[in-house]
């Protein structure tokens, strides 16, 4: 037999505790001559089995039913459930505070705020360090602001190499330069890369032309191009921020972009951007576009994850005309502007595939190569072509 001291102090709780579980009915004492309650080994025993059942998640309530009755599988069933989600909440929440401490990996999280709050996403990492610029490289390519540097190098080790960096095709750039309805003094591009669009553009015009980029590498690459041609009277090089653009005077006649606007979102592009065009000026960008409306489930999976804003070519005409453009012409840039940045890519992955053994950015990119070979009639480049009033 057992006081309530004793017995508390068996079974580990206080006796305020197991007073407590006698109002509820969960133990039943035998008051002694002297007022004092005893206790039962079989009492403590009862008291081993409600602390077992609490441990997988029932309450007192629950445990009360159990001990005086017969297992009510359908509640332990809802309670297993609920267990098993809190402990996979639980692990989420540890994985997240690991990977933020350097010790695991950060892309699904930086998958799912981008998804969810792009400009938050953007605001956050530049509060933690990044230049507008990176954070959008970490937003769209590394996905994870602890291994981005490490990322970035593996990245432009890939790509120093190759020409085109974005689906792009000169007879593109000219049917979009076409449908200018002037003859362009001077034209801002944005997103230079190594000059896919920069070229054509300084052969065909005489305009004044400001190319810019963030990758020293690729602008210096272009500048030595430029003087070989015989273009640097004409066309400049500066590493400015697309998204943090200087006001600039007087405003651009055209402002080009192939394949970049997408860094800082779509629309916030036609707006940002729409300041530095002159009354008339013309806005011509590129981006991936669905063309069906149910595309296969494993490729809307995959770009929802790359591209969670991409979307149809009505939605980004739409979305123009209420950031205050009008249409003056749009085009699929068709397969052949894929396969003109995808196909040496794919030979670059395979030819990088020893030097980079193991690296994400190999992994990251064969799966975007093989979006690419899934995607034809599904996803491809439009060029847009919009006028300022």
């Amino acid at each position: 037999m057992y006081f309530i001291s004793e017995l508390a102090d068996r079974v580990g709780l206080s006796r305020t505790t197991l007073l407590y579980y006698e109002k509820l009915g969960l133990l039943k004492g035998k008051r002694q001559a002297n007022g004092y309650r005893a206790y039962s080994d079989l009492d403590r025993q009862r008291l081993e089995l409600l602390q077992k059942l609490q441990a997988g998640g029932l309450s007192l309530q629950e445990c009360h039913a159990c001990l005086n009755g017969k297992l009510d599988r359908d509640m332990l069933e809802l309670r297993l459930k609920k267990l098993t989600d809190d402990i996979a909440e639980k692990a989420r929440a540890r994985d997240l505070l690991a990977a933020l401490l350097g010790q695991g990996s950060l892309k699904d999280w930086h998958e799912a705020l981008e998804r969810a709050a792009p400009d938050l996403h953007r605001s956050w990492l530049m509060t933690q360090g990044f230049s507008n610029s990176e954070a959008a490289k970490v937003a769209w390519l590394s996905k994870d602001m602890n291994a981005h540097d490490a990322y970035m190098s593996d990245f432009m080790t890939v790509f120093a190499e190759l020409e085109c960096w974005g689906p792009s095709t000169k007879e593109a750039t000219m049917q979009a330069l076409r449908m200018i309805p002037f003859t362009p003094e001077r034209i801002l591009e944005i997103g230079c890369g190594q000059g896919a669009a920069t070229l054509p553009l300084a052969e065909v015009t005489s305009a004044q032309i400001l190319a810019i980029d963030t990758d020293d590498r690729a602008l210096a690459r272009l500048d030595a191009e430029i003087i070989r041609r015989g273009f640097d009277g004409r066309v400049s090089l500066r590493n400015l921020d697309m998204g943090d653009l200087p006001e600039m005077q007087p405003p651009w006649d055209v402002i080009w972009s192939e394949g970049s606007a997408y860094l800082i979102g779509v629309e916030r592009a036609l707006q940002d951007w729409k300041t530095h065009l002159r009354s008339g000026g013309v806005l011509v960008f590129s981006d991936m576009v669905w063309r069906e409306l149910c595309p296969p489930e494993d490729l809307r999976a995959y770009w929802a994850s790359e591209y969670p804003t991409m979307t149809t070519v009505p939605i980004r005409l739409s979305q123009a005309k209420r950031a205050g453009y009008q249409v003056l012409g749009h085009f699929d840039m068709g397969r052949a502007a894929m396969d003109a940045y995808y196909l040496p890519l794919e030979a670059r992955v395979e030819a990088m595939g020893d030097q980079l053994k193991g690296s994400r950015v190999l992994e990251d990119l064969r799966a975007e190569i093989a979006a690419y070979h899934a995607c034809d009639g599904i996803v491809s480049f439009e060029m847009i072509v919009l006028q300022k009033p």
